[in-house]
């Protein structure tokens, strides 16, 4: 198992256990491997808390043998970790994740609700893409839908403010 860790301000890695049992983490340094939704702290996340719960007169190895058993893991003999491709390194080098770019769905709600354009009800659909994106880790993707949803609340806004005098012209 490939395992991220953020210290010093910075993400590093991959590691495998050996390796984090000699870097100077404790139970509230951030982890992070597939499986996690989110960066979790070293002690708290399943696959590393067993590294932080070790008996006295235990090394860290058997300690985390003893997790692994405990939560039903077995380590296969002859396990060596694979050194990724090109391809994955370059994908790992991310840091910690953008802020979350705003989804305007409050305005496209109160568009929809008041003034009902197509273009309010495109801003509720391309608000809920940007959340999706960004939850799936396409973060320029997030960025992108949410200046388009900003693009159609104003256009939306617009169109609202034009309609007002528009109709007052055909009712009269």
């Amino acid at each position: 198992m490939k395992i991220w860790i953020y210290l010093n301000g910075m993400q590093q890695g991959p590691y495998d256990y050996s390796q984090l049992q000699q870097m100077p983490i404790d139970a509230n340094t951030p982890v992070w491997y597939e499986g996690l939704a989110d960066w979790t702290a070293a002690g708290v996340a399943p696959a590393t808390a067993p590294l932080f719960a070790m008996q006295p007169g235990q090394s860290g190895w058997q300690a985390q043998q003893l997790g692994w058993q405990q939560q039903g893991w077995q380590q296969q003999p002859g396990w060596q970790a694979q050194q990724p491709d090109a391809a994955y390194q370059q994908q790992a080098k991310w840091a910690m994740p953008p802020a979350r770019p705003s989804t305007y769905l409050v305005w496209s709600i109160l568009l929809t609700l008041l003034c009902c354009t197509p273009l309010s009800i495109a801003a509720i659909v391309t608000g809920a893409i940007t959340n999706s994106r960004y939850n799936s880790g396409d973060y320029a993707g997030a960025e992108r839908m949410s200046h388009t949803t900003e693009w159609l609340v104003i256009l939306s806004i617009l169109f609202g403010v034009l309609a007002i005098p528009l109709s007052l012209i055909f009712l009269l």
